[in-house]
């Protein structure tokens, strides 16, 4: 199945996949760039929650494991990233 088909099926409009596209390669990127890390890593934490909320609507359940580990490592970098005091 293409991802434009998996969107439409997921209920999402057709060309949504090059949104997501975008800001996961954005948020790739910024992560890789200590000022904009922060804000990358909760911008890849919110999409792949929201992947995550996706395939369990639709019971993908397989499917579930990639966002839940890459959201998971976003969520540490985020949470690294906090100043020692919010600790």
């Amino acid at each position: 199945m293409r991802w434009t088909e998996r969107f439409v099926h997921w209920g999402y409009p057709a060309n949504a996949q090059y949104v997501v596209g975008v800001l996961e390669i954005l948020g790739g990127l910024g992560v890789l760039i200590p000022p904009s890390r922060r804000a990358a890593s909760l911008i890849l934490g919110v999409l792949m929650a929201s992947a995550l909320c996706t395939h369990v609507v639709h019971a993908e359940f397989p499917r579930v494991i990639p966002p839940l580990v890459l959201g998971g490592l976003a969520f540490l970098t985020y949470w690294l990233q906090c100043p020692a005091t919010n600790r």
